[in-house]
């Protein structure tokens, strides 16, 4: 079986420059006219399984090629039985696959994840004042049980407004220096905010400084953390 990694143009790299593990498959690139699969010959399930093994091995490799070309990331897992059927997918999917490399030439994805500290969450929920009245009432002994549901589900609509807050102003700054952006869901209710971005990479230190600015205006009630760059996985849709 084949374990692909991603799709480059042919002759854009040499695949030798790939240094990885000694226990690791090395990468082999198959290529079809203009572009070539970035895969592993392998045997039984050793990269498909999703273990932290595994990821660590994909992620390590997408990483390394991003330094010297362009790739289109495939899906983790993503395998073919034979080379024939590789060949077939880069000749029927030419034209697109070319489009996602041209829109995604010099650019790297990078991610801000961002959380409340708990005392500053906490502050924050309890400045709306209906939330302050619920929670001395409680506090008192005044509440029934649904009472202390219910508070529950209103701090919740209140985490939900404030984090659409925090996604304007913090888009509102990181915004005119990407290309693309999403915002994915909070992971847990300290969550603030998730954002992903496709940079240019002669924009790379210039994001990097508008995230260091957002880092010295909000460290003292937020935690940050900014990894990357990434190959552009969240701005293809390619399986």
């Amino acid at each position: 079986m084949y374990y692909c990694y991603g799709i480059i143009r042919a002759n854009s790299m040499e695949v030798e420059l790939l240094k990885l593990g000694p226990e690791q498959e090395p990468p082999c690139l198959i290529v079809e006219g203009d572009l070539g699969m970035l895969c592993a010959k392998i045997e039984g399930d050793l990269m498909t399984t999703a273990t932290r093994e595994s990821m660590s091995r994909y992620t390590e490799v997408l990483c390394q090629v991003i330094k010297h070309t362009t790739v289109v990331p495939l899906r983790f897992g993503t395998l073919f039985d034979q080379e024939e059927e590789i060949h077939r997918v880069l000749k029927k999917e030419k034209k697109r696959y070319l489009r996602f490399l041209t829109n995604l030439d010099n650019k790297i994805e990078v991610e801000l994840k961002v959380w409340w500290k708990k005392e500053s969450f906490q502050e924050t929920m309890l400045k709306n004042k209906r939330l302050g009245r619920r929670k001395k009432a409680i506090e008192r002994g005044e509440g029934q049980g649904y009472d202390v549901v219910e508070f529950g589900k209103a701090i919740m609509e209140v985490a939900d407004y404030e984090r659409k807050e925090v996604e304007k102003i913090f888009i509102a700054t990181l915004r005119p220096l990407a290309d693309e952006w999403l915002v994915k869901d909070p992971m847990d209710e300290f969550q603030a905010f998730d954002g992903v971005f496709l940079v240019e990479r002669q924009k790379e230190e210039d994001f990097d400084q508008a995230v260091g600015t957002l880092y010295e205006k909000y460290t003292a009630t937020m935690i940050f953390k900014y990894t990357g760059p990434w190959a552009p996985h969240h701005f293809v849709e390619e399986k």
